[in-house]
């Protein structure tokens, strides 16, 4: 279980990066900073962030699109949309929760501390996203903004030297088209379901001439097939 000392300094940490209003709701705040694979260590049942991540996608999407439309009037959708991708995208999120300090306060399994997963791309920015989760539902849009704002969107100056940055599915779409001329297929289903009928994680199946290469999973459909889009890309890179 995670110890009184633990949650005052997470909560501590949360309040520090927030500023004004005082946070509440402390048990599903804590939530944010539960991996599943730390919940999985114990008998009784202790709430993970992957529901809290659900909300991130709409959330964060529509707070970056909202300010790059305004910020940048003279650049297209495709423009625009570049821009987006590169601030959401699970590495940016990463960077932004370390520079911040998210990760020394997740919650992870003593199997995963030992194999340095605190450190992974994909804990940091789930972590990130399920804060925002958090925020969103607990203080609305008005407070969750300001955090993206903050902490997110100014990674616009550091992210404009990497442009074009392309998503993995955009890249992969590309390579079927040019190697074998037609588009890639993503299989949908859900993957783990609670006993109340509550969709935690979905699967994607990358199918590419009629041959599954690729799966990715992760609470919501959109980002399970940019996991198995960037499965299959590190997998061409790596020969297999």
């Amino acid at each position: 279980m995670i110890s009184t000392e633990a949650k005052k300094k997470t909560i501590d940490f949360l309040q520090s990066l927030i500023g004004e209003p005082t946070l509440s709701n402390h048990e599903v705040l804590l939530q944010a900073f539960v991996h599943k694979s730390f919940a999985m260590d114990f008998v009784e049942e202790i709430k993970h962030n992957e529901r809290l991540e659900f909300l991130w996608d709409a959330v964060l999407d529509t707070i970056i699109a909202k300010e790059l439309f305004n910020d940048f009037p003279q650049y297209t959708e495709s423009k625009l949309t570049l821009y987006k991708i590169s601030l959401v995208r699970e590495e940016t999120l990463s960077l932004v929760a370390t520079d911040i300090g998210i990760d020394k306060y997740v919650f992870i399994s003593k199997g995963e501390e030992k194999s340095e997963w605190r450190k992974k791309d994909a804990i940091l920015s789930d972590t990130l996203e399920a804060i925002i989760g958090y925020l969103f539902i607990e203080w609305g849009y008005d407070l969750a903004s300001t955090f993206v704002l903050k902490h997110i969107y100014s990674y616009i100056n550091k992210i404009q030297d990497l442009l074009p940055v392309k998503s993995y599915k955009a890249r992969v779409q590309e390579f079927t088209q040019q190697q074998h001329k037609a588009l890639p297929i993503y299989q949908q289903s859900e993957h783990t379901v609670e006993k109340t009928g509550n969709v935690l994680e979905y699967k994607s199946e990358l199918i590419i001439n009629a041959r599954k290469v690729a799966e990715g999973i992760a609470p919501s459909k959109k980002k399970a097939q940019e996991l198995a889009a960037k499965a299959f890309r590190e997998n061409k890179t790596k020969g297999k």
